[in-house]
């Protein structure tokens, strides 16, 4: 039996993508001061192919300034704005991803409402067209998304790239949206700056049961050693899950040497408080 033959669209297909491709090429070189892009193609996927090709470009380079100038001289701004508004759950999230790569901050307001999507694929596409966009408007979105549909991993790791410098530690510092705290928190563990140290350290003091874990995992993250006090009265707290958090985060950091209350965890009622204190002995006893 010989292979399969290709079917008849395929090499038509084949042409129109290669045609795109050099449009959008001669877009980002300059050589082209409009950029038509078809949302509604059910065939060939151009939004897909010119987040690719803007994904390595600096945002100040040249390069995107010329791709920004054509899409806005084309209409293709305002169509990706429309198409935010679309039923279409597929226009709606192409018409997303372009305005992320795009880092279009004016289309915040169009983009929010779609984190609430019942589509998954229009929900990721808002997401992390909101990270990508960044600055305070696109952080509270997501804070609000948070605060009202649940701790989503997606939506932390938006936060934790949208959020500007010092908004996370403002957040946690505040008593509004408490429910959202834990995972502000996160946020604030996995950006990895030492500026939330304060902050991190009054939420592991006064907060929730699950702020005061995220806050553990995060100061251990960070290798906080200014949390190391706090840490080590949090071994004792009534709560095993911020037990184990703190064990956890104390194993993290090398200038923690281990005292009598981590060793006291070692017979721990709960299992796995046990369990991360022997980890974290066995972590800091190393070379």
């Amino acid at each position: 039996m010989g292979a399969p033959r290709p079917h008849p669209h395929e090499p038509r297909l084949a042409i129109r993508r290669a045609l795109v491709r050099r449009h959008l090429h001669a877009a980002v070189a300059g050589k082209s001061d409009s950029l038509k892009i078809d949302l509604h193609d059910g065939d060939v996927n151009s939004a897909a192919l010119l987040v690719d090709l803007i994904a390595p470009l600096d945002p100040e380079s040249i390069s995107f300034r010329h791709i920004a100038s054509a899409i806005k001289r084309s209409g293709s701004a305002d169509a990706v704005i429309d198409g935010l508004g679309s039923r279409d759950p597929i226009v709606a999230a192409r018409s997303a991803r372009i305005a992320g790569a795009m880092r279009m901050e004016q289309v915040v307001p169009w983009l929010t409402p779609l984190l609430w999507s019942r589509w998954p694929t229009v929900r990721d596409s808002a997401t992390r067209a909101l990270a990508k966009v960044g600055g305070v408007r696109s952080a509270d979105a997501l804070l609000l998304a948070i605060h009202q549909i649940g701790q989503r991993p997606s939506l932390i790791v938006a936060l934790a790239r949208a959020a500007p410098d010092l908004y996370l530690e403002a957040v946690l510092g505040g008593s509004q949206l408490r429910n959202a705290l834990p995972a502000v928190a996160t946020a604030a563990g996995l950006r990895g700056r030492r500026t939330a140290t304060a902050a991190l350290i009054l939420q592991l003091g006064k907060g929730s049961g699950r702020a005061r874990k995220a806050s553990s995992r995060s100061l251990g993250w960070l290798g906080a050693r200014a949390g190391i006090p706090d840490l080590t009265i949090a071994l004792e707290h009534r709560d095993w899950r911020v037990r184990m958090s703190a064990a956890k985060a104390l194993g993290a950091m090398p200038a923690y040497q281990p005292g009598p209350r981590l060793r006291a965890c070692l017979a721990d009622r709960n299992p796995r408080v046990r369990r991360s204190a022997q980890d974290a002995i066995r972590r800091l006893s190393r070379p």
